[in-house]
């Protein structure tokens, strides 16, 4: 019930129309996930005082040969998401080999977990050389009756 937002969205965005059910929504589960993936892998270590780990090592001078830094990033992604997302489960980092040679992509497999079952979700992400991180996909999420939906 209360997991579906982090507490900051439900203090941003009250909705007192909106009555408590026990019910969760997995759409809504889904996005406020991928906009905590989106802040989690755009903040770069060392920038939250409080939580120094939190966030993405910064790529920017990896002057490595390309598969190494593929499985650098790759492994980063997995572990901030492991520590700091304890909404998504299982967690599965696959590099999207792309024509876009400027851009690295991956997509990140898992299981959003809820009260009571664990519902499989994909999000495509894009890496700038930058390092900024962009999860291009919300979700494709499907319940525990097989019934999805998918979000761009």
């Amino acid at each position: 019930m209360g997991r579906n937002l982090t507490l900051l969205e439900r203090l941003a965005d009250p909705k007192e129309e909106e009555r408590r059910t026990i019910r969760e929504n997995t759409q809504q589960l889904a996005d406020s996930v991928m906009r905590h993936l989106q802040r989690l892998l755009n903040t770069r270590q060392g920038h939250v005082p409080i939580q120094p780990e939190y966030g993405m090592p910064d790529f920017t001078d990896c002057a490595e040969s390309l598969p190494e830094t593929l499985d650098k990033v790759r492994r980063a992604i997995k572990n901030s998401i492991e520590k700091f997302e304890p909404r998504l489960r299982r967690v599965r980092i696959t590099h999207m080999p792309s024509e876009d040679s400027l851009n690295l992509h991956f997509g990140i497999t898992g299981q959003l977990v809820t009260g009571k079952e664990r519902i499989s979700a994909f999000f495509s992400t894009k890496v700038s050389p930058s390092g900024n991180a962009q999860v291009i996909t919300s979700a494709d999420v499907t319940d525990s009756e097989g019934i999805g939906s998918q979000r761009r």
